[in-house]
């Protein structure tokens, strides 16, 4: 009575009942390290002190600035109030910002240049963006940065794009090189509808 009781398979002190109850242990722990693996692989990586510093701007009016286009003539950003303007900070020399240049020239061919005005904005010098746009077919104008305020001048890691609503508001601050849906997205969303900021203490 005592040996069929132990081997019966319905007992839970059986060996097979052990076993199978071993390996579901493990199948569930698999899981549940497989399931964090992923929850982090898919999620965004955190946020550096510089790229806070600049997401801190979304929502604040953002100021004006100039910039010299390679026609040699000055640009203001707020003669382009009423307009969505994406602003991408790069430079010839960002194998990132290469990555990304064919998805706004895609972006300036697909969206009307009178509602989305796109701007790429350097610190590399007129002859090298001169060189550069013409050998890669670029359709936007690009300028030469100089002397700008918070948050343009705090831009180091590039690339980084900022979309501006039309009433002037930076909407999104973007960082590393954007997918061409991504870009169209925000260029044809609405205008921002929380809450203006105030610009963020330096």
């Amino acid at each position: 009575m005592n040996d069929e009781t132990k081997t019966s398979p319905g007992n839970s002190r059986s060996p097979s009942a052990r076993k199978l109850r071993w390996v579901l242990s493990l199948l569930a722990a698999v899981l549940a390290l497989l399931a964090v693996e992923a929850f982090y692989y898919f999620s965004p990586p955190p946020l550096d002190p510089e790229q806070k510093a600049l997401r801190a701007w979304q929502g604040v009016l953002a100021p004006d600035f100039s910039v010299t286009n390679l026609d040699g003539r000055t640009i203001h950003l707020a003669d382009w109030k009423g307009e969505r303007v994406v602003l991408n900070f790069w430079a010839t020399q960002c194998p990132p910002c290469l990555e990304e240049i064919p998805n706004f020239i895609k972006l300036r061919s697909a969206t009307s240049p009178t509602n989305v005005i796109i701007l790429g904005v350097s610190t590399d010098d007129l002859d090298t963006q001169k060189a550069f746009a013409q050998r890669q077919g670029i359709n936007y104008p690009l300028s030469i940065m100089g002397n700008v305020p918070s948050p343009y001048q705090d831009v180091d890691a590039i690339p980084v794009t900022m979309v501006i609503d039309r009433n002037g508001i930076i909407q999104r601050v973007l960082f590393g090189p954007q997918e061409f849906a991504d870009l169209r997205k925000y260029a044809a969303e609405s205008d921002f509808a929380g809450t203006v900021k105030a610009a963020p203490a330096n």
